[in-house]
């Protein structure tokens, strides 16, 4: 029988890592906080916990975390898994953990309301530019929670899919649509479910 393998990181945003067979993979569970610093994410991925040697030498582990247990938290993400040689093992791996509970983010979203990015991006398809402090006031009244907004408009900006003019401190920041980054998912008109 072919070994299935993986590939294993220290949490979801590390790209320093390299692969493993999951037989080397023990306690695999959804989490959302990382081995050794303890990262914090708003959403689950899917960890396990392999020997502090192998962890050493496969992925950002220094060892000093190593309190006697001889095994190191590890990450085994989706997206560095949706290569074909590491689906069957990722799949694998995901039915021993049983069913992915929901991130807080979805949690806090309104019911019938899409992602806090693409409700931005819908109410920026409408205007050519708005204040920060209006945009904020739309998306806190649709019962987004503020640090959500906030959050959404760091990705946005990093992705370049909003152009910020003046300062993130001032409600009178504007922001528009970056024109060049139009997608297809953001151009759907919004209908609120009743």
């Amino acid at each position: 029988m072919e070994e299935l393998k993986v590939f294993i990181t220290r949490h979801p945003s590390d790209y320093c890592g390299d692969e493993i067979s999951i037989d080397q993979i023990s306690g695999v569970k959804w989490d959302c906080i990382s081995g050794g610093v303890n990262r914090k994410q708003s959403g689950y991925s899917l960890y396990g916990y392999i020997d502090y040697s192998l962890a050493k030498d496969l992925v950002n582990c220094s060892g000093r975390h190593d309190f006697g247990y001889n095994s190191a938290k590890i990450c085994i993400s989706a997206t560095s898994n949706n290569r074909p040689e590491y689906i069957e093992g990722y799949k694998i791996l995901c039915e021993q953990a049983g069913p992915k509970p929901p991130s807080q983010i979805s949690l806090s979203r309104p019911k019938g309301y899409p992602p806090c990015t693409k409700r931005i991006l819908q109410i920026l398809d409408q205007t050519t530019t708005i204040t920060r402090k209006e945009l904020r006031g739309i998306i806190i009244n649709d019962g987004y929670e503020p640090v959500t907004f906030r959050n959404a408009m760091k990705r946005l900006e990093r992705k370049s899919r909003i152009i910020l003019q003046g300062s993130s401190c001032s409600g009178n920041q504007l922001v528009s649509k970056n024109p060049s980054s139009d997608r297809e998912d953001s151009t759907i008109p919004f209908q609120q479910s009743k």
